[in-house]
């Protein structure tokens, strides 16, 4: 990494979605993607015919890495809203300003059953709670 990059942290990365619903494609669903690190950060989009959703990686500005003894803490959550009701597909913390760091290096590329129950991944370092699978 060089000395310019170095000041910036990757609060959420990439990610790319197929989203389903009792085993059909979801469209047209609100997909909103929120993150907390320095200062809050909402996103949001719908999903196409197909059920597909994009989010492109979200940077901001950091002297972390660059200063000892600081730790990188930022929240992610995705939630999808449909006929009024909201379902939360993803909930993290992230310890790590690197990009594609969630899933220990992975892209996040989901595939999200709303209907499915949440569960609890403690693969990554952190205390992830999804139903996607990637």
């Amino acid at each position: 990494m060089s000395i310019f990059g170095a000041g910036n942290a990757c609060v959420f990365s990439e990610v790319s979605g197929y989203l389903t619903f009792n085993g059909e494609p979801l469209k047209g669903a609100t997909v909103t993607r929120v993150s907390e690190w320095q200062k809050e950060n909402t996103e949001s989009t719908v999903s196409d015919e197909n059920g597909h959703f994009h989010f492109d990686a979200l940077h901001q500005a950091s002297a972390s890495k660059l200063i000892p003894f600081t730790e990188f803490v930022a929240s992610q959550s995705i939630s999808v809203g449909v006929d009024g009701e909201s379902y939360e597909i993803w909930s993290n913390t992230k310890r790590d300003g690197d990009e594609n760091s969630e899933l220990g290096g992975k892209n996040l590329k989901l595939k999200c059953e709303i209907s499915d129950e949440l569960r609890l991944v403690e693969d990554y370092g952190t205390l992830l709670v999804t139903n996607c699978t990637w």
